[in-house]
């Protein structure tokens, strides 16, 4: 029979907060980068936020298994708080990619009706000589200046 090891309570509560803190600084960092339009940001955040996110969670369980004593309560206390601020700040993070996903979309919008209001229409049917049209010329080259204010 196997005695399964636990880390005392304080140990496990400490990692936690540590996880916390860095999940903030994260999606504190990745929703600056947001707001300075850095839209390449998310794909450099992505990795660590899964893996701090799958961290914390871990340890949330673990803490939930583990028994509690009275002189936990301090750092029990100072956990929840750290928690109400980082699930605040993934709402905040959430809007923040929804918000710039949204600006893609336009942006791209914008591209492809600028490039297809450039195209020249088709031709289609016969020429004077009964010979069918040839076929469209490529469109000439799309002048689109992009900023980064939509």
């Amino acid at each position: 029979m196997t005695a399964t090891v636990q880390a005392p309570i304080h140990a496990i509560l400490a990692s936690a907060a540590d996880l916390a803190r860095e999940l903030l600084e994260v999606l504190d960092n990745e929703g600056e980068a947001l707001a300075a339009m850095k839209l390449e940001a998310p794909a450099g955040f992505a990795e660590t936020k899964s893996r701090l996110v799958v961290a914390y969670r871990y340890k949330l369980e673990e803490i939930q298994e583990a028994p509690m004593v009275p002189e936990a309560d301090a750092a029990l206390a100072e956990l929840k708080t750290l928690n109400t601020e980082v699930m605040a700040a993934a709402r905040r993070n959430a809007a923040a990619l929804e918000g710039a996903l949204e600006g893609n979309r336009r942006l791209l919008d914008i591209v492809v009706k600028a490039v297809e209001k450039q195209r020249p229409p088709a031709t289609v049917g016969y020429g004077r000589v009964g010979n069918r049209a040839a076929p469209p010329r490529r469109a000439p080259a799309a002048s689109v200046m992009i900023t980064r204010s939509l």
